[in-house]
């Protein structure tokens, strides 16, 4: 009922509009253009208007102007330079302001002067705006259609947040060793967030605490480098390798700090446009955009490359007809970095290794580190190093985008106490063409070790192999099948035998709902010698579910399995079964996963078969669980588990404790408020945008939630507190009677709140028989007045209102 009576509220104020926009245009037939002598105006009278600004049917925004009765435009000044900002170059709109100044108003005439063209139009009750494409900026296209900027007010992270998140497990051992209850284990992530500095803390709990990391971390987003200190997670890069450490660390990663960014090279392209034009992209011959675009000059960028060679055609179609065609080719890796981008890693501090489960701090110094830059678009290298008191290892890495297919080249050498030296390399090349269905990939890697590379934390060097060689290819053939062949060679050292595996697949896609997998394989290892067959045939019953069985004739290893995962949110769960079957026993096994509002929870249970008595030989059950407990904007919650950032997302008072839901859909939603507090979103991905969706069905009847959206780019770690509702929540309707009686009819006004006047005016619109819709009122004292208009009422929202509240006849101030 509720949103019946919201949908005739939003259809009268639209109907209302309409009413007030058709007056100004009755003389105009409908779809027909006016000659340059027919009025649009014929009332007599200066008609407030607003809608549409469009610029080459492009709609910047909307936008109020009145239409004088001499048919005249003028027009709202501060929204005319802030809808057209982006439409300018950065000099001709400052021309525009301080042409413009402080005024509030400008006339048709006036913008005419200054070079901007604006015309009523009749269709959309809007304005027209035409630009020479000499005064619009430079703009950027991403092909990709990744994540653009953010339209609308973005939400501000709680300036103190909190989350501790606890992930539980217990078995059960009903048979096997180490019978009963085994001692329940509890691993906490938590993280403390004040004002961009976050403290996150790792720990256990079985039998006693112990607690595994803490550090302070820092994003310096201006120079895209996050500061660390305290129990550092250092990066390795080609051979230098990592040891566990304490100090202090700074840090360039692009996924980390800027995972929007494309890094890679983006075969970038300029052209100019003189007039609109739809501009379609192909790249390997695929079209993978479309895009109508005015007259200006575009860089378009951010391919959706494949690996390898790629061949790139631009077709430009104006509305004549008339065609260009730009065509260009490039390579492309996904570990290169663009031409002058940067990655890199420094880490100073000294060993932590973890014993017994927890850190041990020593006297030892350590530093490792990285740098990688991106010198071309084809050629990316850098260099990376790890130094203790005991000897280091250095090395340099290489990517380079050759015609040929991709090559990278990682060198090390080390020189170790009580080790030696030694010498580590590593050459890869990949080579990706075709396109579509028949997509071919060839990969190769030689790799060679001496006998005494080591890193700083081994003790003892360990290369039981002197040479690895390695190849793979694989095609796809038609839409439905594909090839793949594989083949490993190892050279061992000493006593070390040689290692060879080698292997053919074969796949087939007979339908949408069968996949056979089949592998013929040749391995000679210590733990596996001799030829084998895999067959596989998967058959998925739905979108949710799949059954698979296999054979294994050389690992002589047969299973069947099931899998269902149902849903997203509140209410998701996922279950698996299989029976395995091998030469020792056969094992019935099946895991169910629970996803709550405020936790998850699983359990797992595994029986073991003898295969010689069929006794059973292990039997034990696993029940897990998963929660948080969250803090931001000074409110608590209980929610599943939180990973990094989070929403609070919880009724205001006014709503009288009704049920918030987020991302709600048919059948699931993402949280909801309740008992243990507000509506919590734990998914949330740093520096990722986010809209969160909410509504309130059971709200009161009118009551104005607002957009219903809110929009998110979360830092590192932070945490939101989203308030649903607010005072401003009351639809108040009415009629608006002149002194005389007289409908206040097809007028455009605002309602302001007489104890707040600098807030902004609520716009609302009366249709033909005065009546009028406003939204987002609170209770007290609002005046109405219109433009041009010397009448002004006062309406008084009772202090108990809530959602709609009809005012009935409403006279002028001062009328009886």
């Amino acid at each position: 009922m509720r949103g019946e009576l919201l949908t005739l509220v939003s259809i009268g104020a639209l109907i209302a509009c309409q009413n007030a926009r058709a007056e100004a245009v009755a003389a105009a037939p409908a779809g027909q253009a006016a000659a340059p002598s027919k009025r649009y105006n014929t009332t007599g009278r200066d008609i407030p208007l607003g809608g549409p600004l469009t610029d080459d049917g492009f709609i910047l925004g909307d936008i109020s102007y009145t239409l004088t009765k001499d048919d005249r435009l003028i027009v709202d000044a501060p929204a005319f330079l802030a809808l057209l900002k982006p439409s300018l170059a950065p000099d001709v709109w400052s021309r525009l302001a301080i042409a413009v100044g402080p005024r509030q108003e400008i006339s048709g005439e006036e913008l005419a002067a200054l070079g901007f063209t604006v015309a009523y139009d009749q269709a959309t009750f809007g304005l027209k705006l035409s630009l020479a494409p000499e005064l619009r900026p430079r703009r950027t296209i991403s092909v990709t259609g990744g994540y653009g900027p953010t339209i609308g007010a973005l939400a501000e992270p709680s300036p103190f947040s909190a989350y501790v998140t606890a992930y539980g497990n217990i078995d059960y051992v009903h048979r096997g060793f180490d019978r009963g209850l085994a001692t329940p284990n509890i691993q906490l992530d938590s993280a403390i967030r004040y004002r961009g500095l976050v403290l996150e803390n790792e720990a256990s709990v079985q039998d006693r605490f112990s607690r595994q990391a803490t550090r302070l971390v820092y994003d310096d987003l201006a120079r895209t480098a996050r500061y660390s200190a305290g129990d550092l997670e250092p990066i390795s890069r080609g051979f230098s390798g990592v040891s566990p450490m304490a100090g202090a660390s700074i840090v360039r990663v692009y996924s980390d700090l800027e995972p929007q960014r494309n890094i890679q090279p983006r075969g970038q392209r300029s052209f100019t446009l003189v007039r609109p034009s739809t501009v379609e992209t192909f790249v390997n011959g695929q079209s993978v955009q479309q895009t109508r675009l005015n007259p200006g000059t575009y860089n378009i960028s951010d391919f959706p490359f494949a690996q390898g060679s790629n061949d790139v055609r631009l077709v430009i179609r104006d509305d004549t007809g008339a065609e260009n065609v730009i065509s260009f080719s490039i390579n492309f890796d996904r570990s290169l970095l663009a031409k002058g981008l940067s990655e890199f890693g420094l880490y100073a501090g000294v060993r932590a290794p973890f014993r017994i489960s927890s850190r041990t701090y020593t006297d030892t110094p350590i530093a490792s580190g990285f740098y990688r830059r991106g010198f071309t678009d084809e050629l990316t290298a850098g260099g990376n190093f790890q130094l203790s008191t005991n000897g280091g290892v250095g090395g340099v890495e290489v990517i380079w985008a050759a015609p040929v297919g991709t090559i990278g080249i990682n060198l090390a050498a080390s020189n170790i106490d009580r080790i030696g030296n030694g010498y580590a390399l590593n050459v890869g090349y990949e080579r990706i063409f075709g396109s579509g269905s028949n997509v071919k990939s060839l990969t190769a890697t030689f790799q060679t070790t001496s006998r005494d590379f080591a890193t700083p934390s081994n003790a003892i060097a360990s290369n039981p192999f002197a040479y690895e060689i390695g190849a793979s290819y694989s095609q796809g053939i038609a839409r439905d099948h594909y090839v793949s062949l594989d083949g490993y060679f190892s050279i061992g050292r000493g006593s070390t035998p040689n290692q060879v595996t080698t292997r053919a697949t074969y796949g087939w896609r007979s339908n949408r709902r069968i996949l056979l997998t089949a592998e013929a394989a040749y391995e000679r290892r210590p733990s596996q010698h001799g030829f084998g067959l895999r067959i596989a045939l998967t058959y998925r019953f739905d979108r949710e579910s799949s059954a698979q069985a296999e054979v294994d004739t050389l690992r002589d290893r047969q299973r069947l399995t099931y899998q269902r995962a149902e849903g997203r949110g509140v209410g998701a769960y996922n279950v698996s079964a299989n029976v395995d079957r091998n030469d020792d026993a056969v094992g019935l096994n099946g895991t169910a996963t629970y996803i709550g509002n405020r936790a998850e929870i699983g359990a797992a249970h595994l029986t073991a078969f003898s295969t010689d008595n069929g006794n059973i030989i292990d039997q034990r059950t696993s029940f897990r669980f998963g929660t948080s407990l969250a803090f931001a904007g000074g409110h608590v919650a209980l929610s599943r588990p939180i990973y990094d950032s989070f929403a609070i997302v919880a009724p205001h008072k006014s709503l009288d404790g009704a049920t918030v839901y987020v991302d709600p859909r048919e059948d699931r939603d993402l949280a909801r408020s309740g008992l243990f507090g507000g509506a919590v979103a734990p998914d949330l991905s740093p520096y990722f945008p986010r809209v969160l969706t909410y509504d309130v069905p059971k709200a009161p009847t009118g009551y104005d939630l607002g957009t219903g959206t809110v929009t998110l780019v979360p830092p590192y770690r932070s945490g939101y507190f989203v308030e649903v509702g607010s005072d401003y929540s009351v639809t108040y309707t009415g009629i608006l009677r002149r002194r005389d009686g007289a409908p206040v009819s097809l007028l455009a006004g605002k309602a302001i709140e007489l104890t707040r006047p600098q807030r902004a005016p609520v716009g609302m619109f009366t249709n033909r028989t005065g009546r009028f819709v406003a939204e987002g009122l609170r209770p007290g004292k609002w005046r109405i007045e219109f433009p041009n208009q010397d009448e002004r009422f006062v309406i008084e929202v009772p202090a108990d209102a809530k959602g709609l509240v009809d005012g009935g006849e409403i006279r002028p101030e001062g009328a009886q």
